[in-house]
């Protein structure tokens, strides 16, 4: 019999982390968009 195990983790980014993120994210949807 074969067991499945999953993890789940939870990002804290700092707040220049999350700037970077969010402009990565804004980058990306542009290209897609395009």
């Amino acid at each position: 019999m074969q067991r499945l195990q999953a993890f789940k983790y939870e990002l804290m980014p700092g707040s220049e982390q999350q700037r970077d993120m969010r402009r990565f994210a804004g980058s990306c949807r542009f290209v897609y968009n395009k």
